[in-house]
C-alpha cells in the first residue's frame, strides 16, 4: 500500500504541475462537460421535443444528459491515461526507467489514472452540482453528491480492465495504438452514458454489464429517473466491484506479459 501511495503521489505531482502550468488544459477540463451537454441537448431538440424524452425516459433531459456528460468526463480520463501512457513513455524516452524500476508494473499503471480522474471529479462537480441545484433546488445537491460518489466508484472499477486491455495490446507489439483507437470508443458506447441501460435488449444488457462502470452508470441513471429501488442500486454496484476484483488477475497477467516483452526486445534509447 505504501508503494502504491508513493506512486500516486508521484503521478499527482506530474499531472497537477502539467495542468496548472497549461492553463488551457485546466479551462477545457472545466468547460468540457458544458460543451458535451449543450451538444447532446442540441441534437435532442433537433430530433424531437423535450416532452417526448420525458415521456419515454422519465427524466428531465437537462439533468440526464448533464449527468451522462459528467460520468463520461470522469471515466474517460482513466481510459486515456492508462492506454496512452506506454506510447508517451516510449516517445518521451522514459520507458527504460519504467521497465527497470523496482516498483511493480501493476502498481505503476494502476496509479497512473488516479490523479487525473480525481481532478476531473472535482472540476466536473463544479458543473454538475450547480445544474442539479438549478433544476431541483437544494434537494438536488444531495442527488448531485450521490452522482459524484457513484462516479468515483465507476472510475475506480474501470482501472483493472483498462490496464489489462491497454498493456495486453501493447505486449502484442506492432502499431497497437490503432487497435486502441477502435476499442476506446467501443468502451464508451458500451458504458451507455447517453441512453437508459434498462431499455436495451436482454442480450445487449448482459454483454455490456460485463463492463464494471456500465453498472455504475445504470445506478446513476436510475437515481436521476427516480427508479432507484434498493435492490436496483445495491446489486449493480456490487456487481461492478466484483467484476473489478475478478479483472485484477488479467490486469496482472497483462502487465507481466508487457514487461517481459519489453525486456526481451530491449529498450530503445
Amino acid at each position: 500500500m505504501r508503494s502504491f501511495l508513493r506512486q500516486v503521489k508521484a503521478e499527482m505531482l506530474l499531472v497537477y504541475a502539467e495542468v496548472f502550468r497549461r492553463k488551457s488544459v485546466l479551462v477545457m477540463s472545466v468547460v468540457w462537460p458544458y460543451i458535451m451537454t449543450a451538444f447532446m441537448l442540441t441534437l435532442g431538440y433537433v430530433a424531437g421535443s423535450p416532452e417526448v424524452f420525458v415521456r419515454r425516459v422519465g427524466a428531465d433531459p437537462v439533468l440526464f444528459l448533464a449527468t451522462a456528460s459528467y460520468i463520461l468526463f470522469s471515466t474517460l480520463s482513466v481510459v486515456d491515461d492508462v492506454m496512452w501512457r506506454p506510447v508517451y513513455d516510449e516517445q518521451a524516452g522514459t520507458l527504460p526507467y519504467v521497465v527497470s524500476s523496482p516498483t511493480s508494473t501493476v502498481l505503476h499503471y494502476a496509479a497512473i489514472p488516479v490523479p487525473r480522474f480525481t481532478l476531473s471529479l472535482v472540476l466536473g462537480a463544479t458543473f454538475l452540482l450547480p445544474v442539479f441545484m438549478a433544476r431541483e433546488g437544494f434537494d438536488g445537491l444531495l442527488s448531485g453528491l450521490i452522482v459524484v460518489a457513484v462516479s468515483l466508484v465507476a472510475a475506480l472499477t474501470f482501472i483493472p480492465l483498462a490496464v489489462a486491455v491497454g498493456l495486453g495490446l501493447y505486449s502484442l507489439g506492432g502499431e497497437s495504438w490503432r487497435a486502441i483507437n477502435v476499442i476506446r470508443p467501443l468502451f464508451l458506447v458500451a458504458m451507455g452514458v447517453y441512453y437508459p441501460r434498462w431499455m436495451l435488449s436482454r442480450v445487449a444488457y448482459l454483454v455490456t454489464a460485463l463492463l464494471p462502470p456500465s453498472n455504475c452508470v445504470e445506478v446513476v441513471q436510475r437515481l436521476v429517473v427516480r427508479l432507484g429501488e434498493v435492490n436496483e442500486v445495491v446489486i449493480p454496484l456490487t456487481l461492478a466491484v466484483v467484476l473489478a476484483v475478478v479483472q485484477l488477475y488479467p490486469m496482472r497477467r497483462s502487465a507481466r506479459r508487457w514487461e517481459v516483452a519489453k525486456l526481451r526486445e530491449g529498450v530503445k534509447v
